[in-house]
């Protein structure tokens, strides 16, 4: 049975045959021998320790295997004789740069197997052309967000491109550059594993990242939309991109429409920017920046979850006081007269198209590209001994008491008496810049006892009275 060594070369650990250790070190040290005793000579010899554990690590993928002759013989075949490292003797070429460690074998383009994370494509390309295999990596997950067949792409180099098997072939792979060895120094994800069990984690990881960039991009790029450019789309189809721009500023002030657009922005972003963050991190597998990322991402969702709360109570606020505003005025009409309630044909609408949605009694209406907001007035008709009167109730809310009485004050409702005929407005209309703050208008008809009242079709289901001929 042979004796093993165990070796440490270029900060890998390997299990080497004892003659198969015999034959490295002396080809080592022949190699040194011919390349003499300097800065640049050592540098390419750490350059050829290098190139040999990396093959080395290539051929025995099991760490409990050692290290044989025969892979000792081949991995020298494919280096070269130490003779061919040969410090010049000419002056002429010995004042002349000596070129770096590149043994003669022409670049080929291979699937690297051992920095894969599905079929090992984009790391053979990045060996091929010498850069960063992330590169590619980026560019094919770019153009599947953005096209969606380059995954078949994928495929189909997966199958064209050949694996690098044999040492020689993972030598044609990188073609013994020292530029590819210095990214494979500086690469800052961890080599995929090759056992079948963590292979299918491995492939289950990458499956599922690969879902998480889909569906967060897809998520995040539905965010931006609605919060920058629902305008934009909806213009589509005439009338919309006017009032869907305007529809937050019926409910918020200026300040409030800000911080809540900062606030949902960062509160719903943010969720969906760590979920692409780990879609790439189970694709690549990279260990720098997660912890920076992440504590960064926390702080800016809590401050976004504060910004909505903040908004959410400031606005509140703005609810916190009622005032009314009361106006009583006495209708001069004959106590033999009929009263007869009608609507002001002018105040109504200009047609049901331009209403938006109503809530509770108010409604947004659409005229000459701007926005207004509408209300249903309550009409009550008391009898009682009293003269004839009408009082109308202008009510609103807001932050202080002067808000409130501002706002009610900022209420439109008309009437208008022409003989017996009272002509009340539909609706109530609020002015600008006065926003939502659950205004309404109460309008109380006193009516003497014995007198007749009618009510138009138009006001009948408003007016509350109770008179079975609610009509001319």
């Amino acid at each position: 049975m042979k004796k093993t060594i165990h070796i440490n070369l270029a900060g890998h650990a390997f299990s080497i045959d004892e003659d198969a250790f015999e034959k490295l070190d002396a080809y080592l040290k022949a190699v040194e021998k011919k390349l003499g005793n300097n800065e640049e000579a050592q540098e390419t010899l750490e350059d050829i320790n290098l190139r040999i554990a990396e093959l080395f690590r290539g051929v025995h993928t099991d760490a409990t295997s050692a290290i044989t002759l025969n892979d000792v013989e081949e991995i020298i075949k494919t280096l070269g004789d130490p003779g061919d490292y040969e410090t010049p003797e000419d002056p002429e070429e010995a004042g002349q740069e000596r070129p770096s460690f590149e043994p003669p074998y022409k670049k080929q383009l291979f699937r690297d197997p051992d920095n894969r994370v599905l079929g090992g494509v984009c790391s053979g390309l990045g060996n091929y052309f010498g850069i960063d295999p992330i590169i590619f990596r980026l560019l094919f997950i770019a153009a599947t967000l953005l096209y969606g067949t380059s995954f078949l792409a994928y495929l189909v180099l997966w199958i064209a491109i050949p694996k690098a098997v044999t040492v020689q072939q993972r030598i044609m792979m990188t073609g013994g550059n020292r530029s590819s060895e210095s990214w494979r120094r500086r690469q800052t994800y961890r080599p995929a594993t090759t056992n079948s069990g963590n292979g299918i984690i491995r492939a289950l990881a990458v499956v599922l990242g690969i879902f998480l960039i889909l569906a967060s991009f897809i998520s995040l790029t539905g965010l931006i939309i609605t919060f920058t450019m629902t305008d934009v789309l909806l213009g589509v189809f005439p009338g919309n991109e006017i009032w869907i721009g305007q529809l937050d500023s019926l409910f918020l002030m200026p300040d409030q429409r800000f911080s809540a657009f900062l606030g949902l922005s960062l509160t719903a972003g943010i969720p969906l920017l760590v979920l692409f963050y780990l879609g790439m991190y189970l694709i690549f597998q990279f260990k720098k920046g997660g912890p920076a990322f992440l504590i960064t991402a926390l702080v800016l969702w809590l401050a976004g979850i504060g910004l909505v709360i903040y908004t959410a109570l400031n606005v509140a606020s703005e609810f916190s006081h009622h005032e009314t505003l009361e106006e009583t005025s006495q209708l001069g009409i004959s106590p033999a007269d009929t009263l007869y309630i009608d609507v002001n044909k002018s105040s109504l609408p200009l047609g049901k198209g331009d209403f938006l949605f109503s809530h509770k009694g108010l409604s947004v209406r659409k005229q000459n590209n701007q926005l207004n907001l509408i209300g249903t007035p309550d009409i009550n008709v008391t009898k009682n001994t009293d003269a004839l009167s009408i009082t109308i109730r202008k009510e609103a809310r807001g932050k202080t008491r002067e808000i409130a009485e501002r706002n009610a004050s900022d209420i439109e409702f008309f009437y208008l008496q022409n003989d017996s005929v009272l002509m009340l407005d539909r609706y109530f209309n609020i002015q600008k810049p006065s926003i939502i703050r659950n205004q309404k208008v109460i309008v109380d008809i006193n009516l003497p006892e014995g007198k007749e009242l009618k009510v138009s079709d138009d006001l009948k289901y408003i007016v509350d009275v109770s008179n079975e001929e609610n009509s001319f």
